[in-house]
């Protein structure tokens, strides 16, 4: 069975994958051609709670004395 893929999911993979490569959410944003932030973060509000964690963790590690 083939499966197209749609301009929306590559977006989307796009800017998971750069997010999970540490690209900052503005050049996420202008490379994906949206004109605002809030668009950006529609596409990566789906990112898996591990992901998330790992985020959370690396923060707490920055603030830890």
């Amino acid at each position: 069975m083939v499966q197209r893929v749609t301009s929306y999911f590559s977006r989307h993979s796009f800017a998971t994958q750069a997010t999970l490569q540490d690209v900052p959410l503005q050049a996420i944003s202008a490379m994906l051609g949206h004109n605002g932030l809030i668009t950006t973060q529609i596409y990566l509000k789906s990112l898996p709670s591990e992901i998330l964690d790992d985020y959370n963790k690396k923060l707490v590690q920055l603030w830890a004395f």
